[in-house]
């Protein structure tokens, strides 16, 4: 009884340390550093992959054509190759909001799509992502293009997709925007953000070696910074 006592409290106090909603944490980045590291990733794609290796798609992306410019992003996306990328931002900031919203969608497709090839199979029922190697492509310069995302006007879905990528990508450097979308009018939008926060909580953990080892700190205090 005294063992499934200390268990009990010891995981009501990690729930609790998950879901409790945190104060806003000052910014931890540097814009000009984010955005230089970004000019620096796009420099490193090369997107004539793209062009030659699927020119109907690109004819249609630039077509003018809001109907063929959905059908060309969502066709993109699908190949999950990061060459892509370069293509799909150019029409986060179309004059369609269906194009705008579909290149947010697509961009999160794509991005949580690569990310989650490192996914530790090990922990079924959760979702932790391994470190990544020298041999894979580092996509988190895309933080960046995520700011942007999260600064525009909360339209239900923008919001959402940047924070879902935020997640994937481990960007904890953006938990403050993150906790501020707790208060979205779109239950879209605050439903990520609570998700997103309990995710990034548990891949710290995770990453800490605590989850599987089923070892916590004295007095179940557990250190995420």
């Amino acid at each position: 009884m005294q063992t499934m006592r200390v268990f009990l409290i010891g995981f009501m106090s990690l729930t609790t340390l998950l879901l409790a909603k945190e104060t806003p944490e000052p910014k931890i980045y540097n814009e000009t550093t984010l955005k230089r590291n970004f000019d620096a990733f796009i420099e490193s794609i090369d997107e004539s992959v793209i062009s030659k290796g699927y020119p109907k798609a690109i004819k249609k992306l630039l077509s003018g054509d809001y109907t063929k410019q959905i059908q060309a992003l969502n066709t993109l996306t699908e190949t999950g190759e990061i060459e892509v990328i370069p293509w799909i931002i150019l029409f986060l900031d179309s004059k369609d909001k269906s194009v705008s919203i579909t290149a947010g969608l697509s961009l999160d497709k794509l991005i949580s799509s690569n990310v989650l090839k490192r996914r530790d199979m090990d922990f079924q029922e959760e979702v932790f992502i391994k470190r990544i190697s020298s041999k894979e492509k580092d996509l988190s310069p895309m933080a960046w293009i995520i700011l942007k995302m999260l600064r525009q006007n909360d339209d239900g879905n923008t919001h959402a997709y940047a924070i879902s990528m935020a997640r994937y990508l481990n960007l904890n450097i953006f938990r403050a925007e993150i906790q501020n979308c707790l208060q979205s009018k779109h239950p879209a939008v605050s439903n990520q953000a609570k998700w997103a926060i309990e995710e990034l909580n548990k891949q710290k953990i995770y990453e800490k070696g605590l989850w599987k080892k089923k070892v916590f700190p004295k007095d179940n205090v557990i250190d995420l910074k």
